[in-house]
């Protein structure tokens, strides 16, 4: 995103920042395990498949870019085209990285759910195995810097209009199956209930952020587009979930 005059209000549209604190293996994975994700039917051998190493789908035109604005070296990585998906390397400084994990361990983190579509409402589900929380953006002072960091270096996007962060930590063998992160609800009256969805819109994109390189796995896979992406620390994958006429980007389809 270039820098510009203003900022982009993001109305009738969200952000989703997301933080992964942790990707644990206690050992390996014992047979079983694989077995039931295997099963589930919100997975599949094709989303597996992608999922076993950092993959980019044949596209025209993809590129890599390392430049400098002032004393800030950019590296970025263009891992698709359609749908915009990119990986900002190096994008949160080790030191912001560390002092955040302190302040998260302070945080419990529970039992993440997905919305049910035809309610409107949070309930667990069998295509989500992972812990979490949300933050307010200035819960911290390292959770500050970090917002700030963010917002001078997409300037043209304005992130006080983003979703609180979500921190999400996996454990051996979690799992969230390939979903999208825009929400379909069953009606406009389902859809009212929710008081963010109400003020902000659907989500437009969504910024990934890793504070922590995983033991093993820790990939996020887009099936559609044959990718998948495997960060390191500090990383950022950045990706659009929103056509231009507000509509579900079908190719932002993702897991973890």
């Amino acid at each position: 995103f270039p820098p510009s005059h203003g900022l982009f209000p993001m109305r009738g549209a969200l952000v989703t920042l997301l933080f992964i604190s942790g990707v644990r293996s206690h050992g390996s994975v014992d047979q079983a395990l694989l077995d039931e994700i295997k099963n589930n039917p919100h997975w599949n051998e094709q989303y597996i498949d992608t999922c076993s190493g950092d993959k980019i789908g044949e596209q025209a035109g993809l590129q890599c870019h390392i430049y400098r604005i002032f004393l800030y070296t950019v590296k970025v990585e263009v891992r698709s085209l359609e749908p915009f998906l990119i990986v900002r390397k190096e994008f949160i400084p080790t030191d912001y990285t560390d002092a955040f994990l302190e302040e998260i361990r302070k945080e419990e983190l529970a039992i993440q759910t997905t919305v049910n579509q035809k309610t409107g409402k949070n309930a667990p589900s069998v295509c989500r195995n992972t812990n979490g929380a949300f933050l307010p953006h200035h819960r911290y002072g390292i959770s500050s810097k970090i917002f700030r960091h963010i917002q001078q270096r997409f300037p043209s996007i304005d992130f006080r209009k983003a979703e609180q962060f979500q921190v999400l930590s996996y454990n051996s063998g979690g799992h969230y199956a390939p979903h999208f992160d825009y929400l379909d609800y069953a009606s406009e009256e389902v859809a009212s209930r929710c008081q963010w969805y109400r003020e902000g819109g659907n989500r437009l994109m969504t910024f990934l952020f890793i504070m922590k390189t995983a033991d093993k796995g820790g990939g996020t896979v887009f099936p559609r587009i044959a990718t998948s992406v495997l960060p390191t620390k500090g990383d950022a994958i950045v990706w659009l979930n929103m056509e231009a006429d507000n509509g579900k980007l079908q190719q932002s389809l993702h897991g973890a």
